[in-house]
C-alpha cells in the first residue's frame, strides 16, 4: 500500500474517539423486535456501523460492509448494523428488504448511540459511525462519517478490519505464523 494511504490512516487515527475503551452493551433491536446483543459476539471481531436509513453515504457503506462481511466473516469478523434515525423502528423492515444486508441489522435509540459511541455532549456526529471492537469487547478504533478513513471507503476499512483480526488482548499484532 502507498505511503499516502498509511499517512491517511495515521492522521485519521489521531482524530478518532477515545480508544481503547470497553464496548458498552446497548439495546439494538432487530426489525423483528429480537435483541442483537454485542456481548453475544465475544470471541469475534465486531465492526458496528451506526447509520441512518436515509443517508446515501450510509447505503454506500452498507454495500462495502456486505462485501467485507462475506470475505472476512469466515476469518472471525462480524459486522452489525444499527439504524439510529428517529423512525428507524418503522423504516427498518423496508430498508432491509430493499438493501439485503449480509449481517445482522437493527435499530438503536439516540441515548444508546451516545453511550456506545461515547459521543461528547453537544456533538452531532456525522453518520455512518464505525466502531471496531476486538474479540475481548474493547473498542479499538472509532470513526465518524466525516473522517478520512470512512471517506476513503473500502480500502481503509478493509485494512483496519484485517488488522483487527490480528489484535491480541494487549492490543499488539499477533506474530505471523511461518
Amino acid at each position: 500500500m502507498s505511503r499516502r494511504f498509511f499517512l491517511l490512516l495515521t492522521l485519521a487515527a489521531a482524530a478518532a474517539a477515545k480508544t481503547p475503551r470497553a464496548a458498552v452493551s446497548v439495546p439494538i433491536r432487530g426489525s423483528d423486535g429480537k435483541p442483537i446483543e454485542l456481548r453475544k459476539f465475544r470471541g469475534r471481531t465486531v465492526l458496528l456501523m451506526i447509520f441512518s436509513t436515509q443517508c446515501d453515504d450510509c447505503i454506500r457503506m452498507l454495500d462495502i460492509l456486505n462485501r467485507i462481511q462475506k470475505d472476512l466473516g469466515p476469518k472471525g469478523l462480524q459486522v452489525i448494523g444499527a439504524a439510529g434515525d428517529p423512525n428507524a423502528k418503522y423504516m427498518l423492515p423496508i430498508f432491509t428488504q430493499r438493501y439485503r444486508p449480509a449481517f445482522p441489522i437493527g435499530f438503536i435509540e439516540k441515548e444508546a448511540i451516545i453511550k456506545v459511541a461515547d459521543v461528547p455532549e453537544g456533538m452531532h456526529p456525522v453518520v455512518p459511525i464505525l466502531l471496531f471492537i476486538d474479540r475481548w469487547g474493547m473498542v479499538r478504533e472509532q470513526y465518524y462519517g466525516d473522517n478520512p478513513v470512512v471517506k476513503n471507503g473500502e480500502p481503509a476499512i478493509r485494512a483496519l478490519a484485517n488488522a483487527m483480526l490480528g489484535v491480541t488482548p494487549a492490543g499488539t499484532q499477533q506474530a505471523a505464523s511461518k
